[in-house]
């Protein structure tokens, strides 16, 4: 979190915007299976059209992309030093699993040059400038961790040491420092940024076989507050202060849980994703206060809940981490060991008729050793196969 007293200031005297960031309707992806690809098959029996689909992986090929999204604003250099502790475990889970990783770090600052909007104060304006790299750490791009290297892997030599000075950021500390003069944007969009990296980066680090799993440190929502929280406080100031940021900060097509699952969805038909998050738990209100109390007065630094940051976990699965936990080292694990559960998943690119599938364990039909669950799209692989085992998944949508 950084500039929050100018925030505060200026959302106060903000007028609601919501009309004109008008949010686009969802793409729903379970109506729209990628087509022109080998593994969808469209075919019509009379006036009823279908698509046939097949997915295949090969399960020992072990196959993860990592994308951390660092909360790079003032108040958040005592939990990037904290990742940064438990980086060593966090590898330790990946390694023992004998996963193929790359490990990317992005920020969640958003560039926006619109000083004003139909005549009125745009409280986001954030242009490139000397808090944020002139550009060079906004909007989804990948931080180097030395020169032109932008992803770890399990050959990098020194990982922990290049992790190190690279999730510990510079322009935090010097926001910090300056007493929230000199600041990086505090309008955090994680959500945002993961979405323009996977537009823009992926190729920078991303592999088409690879599960691709994004892991938030913030410790506040998407926007600050988020246009889902409820604003629960208990004093007046407090809540009517919540709910003017709200409207100061809303939110666009881009900052919704469920378009940028559709937005991946639909640029990597193929993949599964996991989201997972170490953030102020919906409903924690006593970390939320230990977040907001870290900046002695009078500063109005501000904890907040990740209700949009849940709904994404939600959506694709992942885990819940808490912000506020003294040592990161356990829940960084617990989120390496699910990845390894995930690198063995298949997405369904639409929900097959009548919930209808087959699992194919390298040519012959399985009936044991997976599990389907139709709310995060994806088939999971349970059973210990030999490592270059291929898993084939097919079933039919109606089109």
């Amino acid at each position: 979190m950084s500039q929050h007293l100018e925030r505060q200031a200026k959302a106060v005297l903000a007028i609601l915007m919501i009309s004109y960031f008008g949010a686009c309707a969802p793409v729903k992806f379970d109506t729209v299976p990628a087509e022109g690809e080998k593994v969808v098959t469209p075919r019509c029996e009379g006036s009823t059209c279908y698509y046939d689909i097949v997915e295949e992986k090969t399960v020992g090929e072990g196959l993860v992309d990592i994308l951390v999204v660092n909360d790079n604003s003032g108040s958040m250099s005592f939990e990037q030093a904290k990742m940064s502790n438990a980086f060593t475990g966090f590898l330790s889970s990946l390694e023992v699993q004998g996963l193929n990783y790359r490990i990317a770090m992005t920020t969640t600052d958003i560039s926006d040059t619109r000083q004003r909007i139909n005549n009125v104060t745009n409280m986001a304006y954030n242009p490139p400038g000397p808090y944020n790299g002139y550009g060079a750490l906004q909007d989804g791009k990948l931080i180097d961790f030395a020169s032109g290297l932008k992803y770890l892997d399990r050959n990098t030599p020194n990982k922990q040491t290049l992790f190190d000075v690279t999730i510990k950021r510079d322009e935090t500390r010097i926001c910090e420092q300056s007493g929230f003069q000199q600041c990086p944007s505090g309008d955090e969009r994680g959500i945002v940024a993961a979405g323009l990296t996977m537009k823009n980066y992926a190729a920078q680090f991303m592999r088409p076989a690879a599960h691709f799993a994004v892991i938030v440190l913030a410790d506040e929502d998407e926007r600050g507050v988020s246009k889902y929280n409820p604003c629960n406080y208990t004093g007046a100031a407090d809540k009517q202060n919540c709910e003017a940021i709200k409207a100061a900060y809303p939110f666009q097509a881009a900052d919704e849980p469920q378009a940028f699952v559709d937005s991946f969805r639909s640029l990597f038909p193929n993949k599964t994703m996991s989201f997972h998050t170490i953030i102020v738990k919906p409903g924690d209100l006593s970390c939320r206060s230990a977040q907001t109390g870290q900046v002695a007065a009078p500063l109005p630094v501000l904890g907040q809940e990740g209700y949009a940051y849940k709904m994404v976990r939600d959506l694709v699965g992942g885990v819940d981490g808490n912000i506020c936990a003294s040592n990161y080292t356990g829940q960084l694990q617990d989120i390496g060991y699910t990845i390894g559960d995930k690198v063995t998943s298949l997405p369904f690119r639409c929900r097959p008729i009548g919930d209808k599938y087959e699992v194919y364990f390298s040519g012959v039909r399985a009936t044991s050793g997976f599990s389907a669950n139709f709310e995060t799209m994806a088939l999971t692989v349970t059973a210990d196969l030999d490592a270059l085992a291929k898993v084939t998944l097919k079933y039919t949508c109606t089109k």
